[in-house]
């Protein structure tokens, strides 16, 4: 079995366990005594009769018949009471004074058999974990969708700073030292200036933009109605479509493949202006991002002949994807970036890609063929994980090796760092909790066995 290190309970616990373990072995060395003894016992009983055999047939008497006395009925197991019990105390006190060791391992407990069929369990447990959440041949494919629409956003990004006038021309010129600093609390006074002038021209630039969009916010409802028109496909690109389908569709605009931008009254608009207020309206209503997400993946359906049935209502079908903890963290994340400066508009796209991919995945999900939700939520995490790691090392690859640094997606490299954190510690929880499951069950039959020693035992409550 792995090694691991116990705290002081684990330590107290094992060594009363140890001390007991001495006890049950003089029991069982006692009883394989006594019953060696009534097998001795037994063997000159016999021969006793055989003797007396023989010497009643050599003065040819005969022998009464042997009558046995009938086997008493099987007693019930007695049982004893809760206050029969020792103290702990007084067991740990015992195992002080008999010298047990403190430093006690369940290797110490077990044989060398009993480990390895433990140890086999426990990789069996593994094993059906790791099968319930790998992931599907549709989720490998769906990886693939998602990779493509995570290197997207970063390719870009050079033609968004392109619109963002006189501050993408500072950011694209910064040295990269300059650029890591956008993510921390930058040192020098000179290099936080440039940095705030970059920021405070965006965000002037962006502000009056995104006033001139529209008059208000399009609500979810109508974002939704979008979903029996033919797709749009102003870009060559399937990710690239596919990532203004849902900006456009949220804020009432329309990009073509050049990244210009005109309102719905055919009024150009900055692209960046059009990101800003996405945004902006998916914090004042997440749903519009879902709804966005249906109106999508029902156009792409249209579009091959197939429909969509909404057998419940929209809030309803998109709830437990909006409700999961996954979107719940992505939108605090989202809510706590200020997407009006450059580095903020950075981390908000993939962010809002993050969002929109979970939904997407989560909308696929199937009870009957994917299982339990949590673990199809850990494969979407899993995809999301495995598709910005793709994404963020082909950035700094092309950046490092073309040293075009005003195409490094610093806002994509930061969510993905957290996405690695949050993902590993969910996924790691996710099976220490799945571990404990199978192991309760294991150890259920053994804990009802030590409850039948017992008399008048207390009420469980059921959870």
């Amino acid at each position: 079995m792995d090694k691991r290190q116990y705290d002081s309970d684990d330590k107290r616990t094992l060594r009363v366990l140890k001390m007991q373990q001495g006890d049950l072995d003089r029991l069982t060395e006692q009883t394989a005594g006594q019953q060696e003894a009534l097998g001795e016992m037994g063997q000159r009983l016999d021969e006793l009769k055989r003797r007396a055999r023989a010497l009643a047939e050599s003065e040819g008497v005969e022998m009464p018949e042997e009558h046995h006395l009938p086997t008493p009925p099987k007693h019930e197991r007695k049982k004893m009471t809760l206050d029969q019990v020792p103290d702990w105390h007084d067991l740990e006190e015992r195992a002080r004074q008999e010298g047990i060791d403190s430093h006690v391992s369940v290797e110490d407990l077990l044989s060398a058999e009993e480990v390895a069929q433990a140890s086999a369990q426990v990789r069996r447990i593994y094993d059906e974990f790791a099968k319930r959440t790998g992931l599907t041949r549709r989720d490998v494919a769906f990886l693939g969708v998602a990779g493509s629409i995570q290197t997207a956003r970063w390719a870009m990004i050079p033609k968004l700073l392109n619109k963002a006038g006189k501050s993408g021309k500072v950011l694209a010129a910064l040295s990269p030292s300059a650029m890591a600093m956008l993510g921390t609390k930058p040192k020098g006074d000179k290099e936080l200036a440039v940095i705030d002038e970059a920021n405070k021209e965006f965000q002037s630039e962006a502000e009056g933009e995104v006033q001139e969009i529209h008059g208000g916010h399009k609500s979810w409802g109508e974002i939704l109605q979008a979903k029996d028109q033919p797709p749009t496909r102003a870009f060559n690109n399937e990710a690239m479509n596919w990532i203004f389908g849902l900006v456009n569709a949220i804020t009432g605009t329309k990009t073509d493949s050049n990244f210009k931008s005109v309102d719905e009254t055919g009024k150009p608009v900055k692209t960046p202006a059009v990101l800003a207020d996405a945004f902006s309206s998916i914090k004042e209503d997440p749903r519009r991002l879902a709804a966005a997400v249906y109106a999508l993946y029902a156009q792409e359906k249209l579009a091959h002949g197939e429909t969509v049935d909404m057998l419940k209502p929209f809030t309803e079908m998109m709830a437990p994807q909006m409700e999961s903890e996954l979107f719940q963290s992505q939108m605090q994340q989202l809510v706590s970036v200020n997407s009006l400066t450059l580095v903020g508009q950075q981390a908000a796209i993939p962010l809002v890609i993050n969002m929109a991919v979970g939904l997407l995945h989560g909308f696929m999900y199937n009870p009957d063929v994917d299982g339990p939700r949590a673990f199809y939520d850990a494969r979407t995490r899993k995809i999301l994980l495995m598709s910005n790691l793709m994404a963020s090392s082909g950035n700094v690859a092309l950046t490092a090796t073309t040293e075009a640094w005003m195409k490094l997606d610093l806002g994509g490299l930061l969510v993905t760092a957290t996405r690695a954190m949050q993902d590993v510690s969910y996924l790691t929880a996710l099976e220490d909790e799945f571990l404990r499951q199978h192991m309760n069950k294991a150890l259920e039959k053994e804990l009802q066995d030590i409850d039948s020693h017992f008399l008048n035992l207390p009420a469980v409550q059921q959870p």
